[in-house]
């Protein structure tokens, strides 16, 4: 996949963005410079939400997203387009998708999508009728995750400086295993070998005949879903400490030192609480629209699904009942008829064109009874006018389902509840300072760390009683195998298969991804440079682990890596299982040079950046990519250069070519 134009209309700081990002295959890298501020986040959000969408849940976030510049002048539009190339069967195809949003009637904002193929055209949008809408969507959902799953793009969309604060102690193996597990395939196979597990649960259960097996069975598999519960929580709360713990690291050591800043503290109070407030009316939001969508479902989805499977009926109907309007606006009334019928008579009689003994009241007696009859044939007599009308207005319906986005939404606003706990422990650990002192911060902060160390200690315990229950199952399972069943046997050999599947990809891929390893840490990480023996990965993706030895023959523990060399470690993993990955996407760094010192600096500008991908977008400022020395020794390898300016004035971002002011020469 290479992206090569972005488009941005009235998001955010940008009015008007069309912005070539094509690259040479010499020349991988696209070098966008620009002042804090001035941007550079906004062009990556850009990106990101012309592939994935915007997660634009109500009126003022949509106000919020739209270009200050733009209200009042523009149409209120925020429109985002990317222009991208990928393979498919070995074919490159051109995408163009486009994602507009704007807000309805109603004052909700509605989403429309285009998507064009290599001509194939594929789009919905709020109003599109429900079967072609799920149709259309899947489609395109679908090409997105050929090229680029919205699951792994955090591995390959990422900002530098986010990537070192993650990698730390505990947390740093829980992402080297994501990592393994989503960019290289195996998550597939563990899922499935859960779900495998589940099932034969299931099949065991159905097979124990006494009442008191069934019983014990069964506890057996509730007691081992209860510990993976409480495992599951445990490793969820050191998550949390740890989080905890990463972001006071710094007011602790200052605290300690009898350093410590008390506006910083308030700011950092006060950016806290911000985001916990927004959070929480997330959520509140998201109630209300949850409730919105409820008390309209059966207008905006029912209703115009009934009226659609419906509607050659109430058209019928209407057509019918039409056609008898107008031959009833023809009829004539008794007198009327009588009179028209005697002059009409009396003008044939007159030029001996009728005889004279035909009687004019038999004539308009027939007339009058035909007309009846006209009346007689309705067979909707017992619709009034009010029904009709009723029956036009659902004719006109369209179904409005927003299911997906709310589920969508859901899914975010999941994620930002789980950091809830985190961020309160943290206000209130600041509050307390700023009224009691350091001495509060520094004993909360080392409880918090002893209370990491207990909860570590479980883990071991929690495994330990999870291994036993799974032993007594198994002697269940050996005595229900005795007897023959097809299902039974399948499932039974389900489980260690995926399990196998999973550990077999881990090895066919394990000595090239250690290799690969070993050769760009050995270039890369300056604190070890050239002194990298080799790089293990665990044989099983059970208890995953990746370990590093010195020449010595020791083993360097990645937890004792300093930020900047987590920082580089991490991004030589990506690289590596890029290049074994099922996928081949752009790298968009942001903020490129993160926590990095000189040394490591000038390794990456030299060593990393040209090789990492087919296409490399770098984020930065002149203080991270210098004009003087970094961007010389980039330029033999960069395709195009901009420069982000931020107009106070205007309240929006322009975009001119070269490097703060430096020309590229091709």
């Amino acid at each position: 996949m290479q992206i090569q134009r972005i488009k941005a209309t009235n998001f955010k700081t940008y009015l008007s963005l069309n912005l070539d990002l094509q690259v040479e295959d010499e020349c991988p890298i696209i070098l966008i410079g620009g002042n804090n501020g001035g941007g550079k986040t906004t062009l990556f959000e850009a990106i990101y939400g012309a592939l994935y969408g915007l997660n634009i849940k109500n009126r003022q976030q949509f106000e919020e997203l739209l270009n200050n510049g733009a209200v009042g002048k523009t149409e209120p539009k925020i429109e985002l387009e990317l222009v991208f190339t990928g393979q498919v069967l070995h074919q490159t195809q051109k995408y163009v998708l486009r994602r507009s949003y704007i807000l309805n009637p109603a004052g909700k904002p509605v989403e429309s999508v285009y998507l064009n193929m290599n001509g194939s055209v594929f789009s919905y949008g709020t109003a599109t009728p429900a079967a072609q809408r799920a149709h259309s969507e899947q489609q395109v959902n679908k090409i997105i995750k050929a090229n680029l799953p919205q699951e792994l793009s955090q591995y390959f969309l990422f900002d530098a400086m986010q990537s070192s604060k993650l990698l730390e102690d505990n947390v740093f193996a829980q992402i080297i295993r994501d990592n393994f597990q989503n960019v290289l395939g195996f998550n597939k196979y563990v899922q499935l070998k859960k779900a495998s597990e589940k099932l034969l649960q299931e099949r065991s259960m159905q097979r124990l005949k006494a009442e008191k097996e069934v019983q014990e069975y069964n506890q057996l598999c509730e007691g081992k879903e209860k510990l993976q519960k409480e495992l599951a929580a445990n490793e969820e709360s050191q998550d949390v400490i740890f989080k905890y713990l990463t972001s006071m690291k710094q007011t602790y050591d200052k605290a300690k030192q009898g350093a410590e800043d008390q506006e910083h503290i308030r700011l950092q109070v006060q950016q806290l609480g911000n985001t916990i407030k927004d959070t929480e009316k997330k959520a509140s939001d998201f109630v209300e629209q949850m409730k919105d969508f409820i008390d309209t479902i059966e207008m905006n989805v029912f209703l115009p699904r009934l009226s659609s499977s419906l509607a050659p009926e109430i058209e019928a109907i209407l057509k019918k009942k039409d056609d008898l309007r107008k031959a009833l606006e023809q009829r004539y009334t008794a007198e009327e008829v009588e009179d028209i019928t005697q002059k009409v008579i009396a003008y044939l009689k007159e030029f001996a064109l009728l005889a004279q003994d035909v009687d004019s009241q038999n004539v308009s007696s027939h007339i009058m009874a035909t007309q009846k009859n006209v009346v007689a044939q309705d067979d909707y007599a017992f619709l009034d006018e009010i029904d009709l009308e009723a029956l036009r207005g659902l004719k006109k319906l369209n179904a409005v389902n927003n299911f997906v986005q709310l589920d969508n939404q859901r899914k975010s606003l999941d994620e930002d509840i789980k950091e809830l706990p985190n961020l309160r422990i943290q206000r209130d650990s600041l509050q307390s300072t700023l009224s009691q002192g350091s001495t509060n911060i520094i004993k909360e902060y080392e409880e918090k760390k002893r209370e990491l160390d207990g909860l570590k200690k479980d883990v071991d315990g929690l495994k330990g009683e999870i291994t036993k229950i799974d032993a007594q199952i198994k002697n269940f399972d050996v005595q229900i195998q005795q007897e023959p069943d097809v299902k039974y046997d399948t499932l039974m050999k389900l489980v260690p298969f995926f399990e196998e599947a999973a550990n077999t990809l881990l090895t066919n891929k394990k000595t090239l991804i250690e290799a690969q390893m070993k050769e760009q840490l050995n270039k890369l990480l300056l604190s070890y440079q050239g002194h990298i023996d080799r790089v293990e990965l665990s044989d099983k993706l059970d208890n995953f682990s990746i370990k590093m030895y010195h020449t010595s023959g020791n083993e360097i523990s990645l937890n004792q890596l300093n930020a900047a060399s987590k920082q580089i470690f991490i991004q030589v993993l990506l690289k590596v299982l890029r290049n074994l990955g099922d996928y081949n996407p752009p790298v968009m760094i942001d903020t490129v040079m993160g926590v990095l010192d000189e040394s490591s600096r000038d390794v990456l500008m030299e060593e990393y950046f040209p090789e990492l991908a087919e296409q490399t977008i770098l984020l930065c400022t002149t203080s991270e990519i210098r004009k003087d020395s970094d961007y010389k020794k980039l330029e033999p390898f960069i395709s195009k250069t901009y420069t982000l300016h931020r107009n106070v004035e205007e309240q929006n971002t322009s975009v001119e070519e070269g490097y703060f002011g430096i020309p590229l020469y091709k």
